[in-house]
């Protein structure tokens, strides 16, 4: 693979050796990826390179010779989601996001229609809509993009859940996201997500076992 240039989020990342770091991203022209960026650690890191949670950066990476992994050679900041990044139940909602997206989805495996839904619920959650509803958006939003989702018609639910599942399936992202769920309509979402993503998966999700 040549040297590729596209947008990403960071998915997961981990510390490699003394001044490496093992990286997933989830990226606008690839899908997810796994990667290795060196020399962010240590003494001599390089300051400007190591990927932040929560924000949409730039990467740039080639192919590692007999290798899965990628090199990293360069990840620049492009947006910075800071109100994620400074509110608890905000954090919450984007780590489970990432990690249902890290838990779905296969290396190099891109999914029409993925990284704008995540980048939008990022956006979502840094202008401060409210976290609950952007999490049940956006596990409808995914879930439809993998093919999972079923036919909305086949659940039994009140008119006010079922109104608003109407509307996170057909209205675009700017109209679904406006939508404010008493706690009543979220719980109801939220047990036919829960129930969809548990039955296509073979473990618990950890955020939601650590965060509930």
């Amino acid at each position: 693979m040549a040297i590729q240039k596209t947008e990403a989020l960071l998915l997961r990342k981990k510390d490699l050796r003394e001044t490496s770091l093992m990286l997933s991203f989830f990226t606008r022209d690839f899908g997810k990826i796994h990667g290795v960026l060196k020399g962010v650690r240590g003494s001599r890191a390089r300051g400007n390179a190591n990927p932040l949670y929560f924000s949409l950066d730039e990467i740039v990476f080639y192919e590692k010779k007999k290798s899965d992994l990628f090199i990293v050679s360069q990840c620049e900041a492009q947006e910075i989601f800071l109100n994620v990044l400074k509110d608890w139940d905000r954090a919450k909602a984007a780590y489970y996001i990432l990690e249902l997206v890290d838990v779905f989805t296969e290396p190099c495996g891109k999914v029409e229609g993925v990284f704008e839904t995540l980048l939008n619920s990022f956006r979502a959650l840094d202008s401060k809509k409210e976290p609950a509803a952007t999490a049940r958006l956006f596990e409808i939003r995914f879930l439809m993009a993998l093919g999972l989702w079923p036919d909305s018609d086949t659940f039994k639910l009140t008119k006010g859940a079922a109104s608003t599942l109407s509307c996170f399936e057909k209205n675009n992202w700017q109209v679904s996201s406006k939508i404010k769920l008493t706690r009543e309509v979220d719980s109801e979402i939220k047990k036919i997500t829960a129930g969809i993503i548990n039955d296509n998966i073979d473990r618990p999700l950890k955020t939601v076992k650590i965060f509930e």
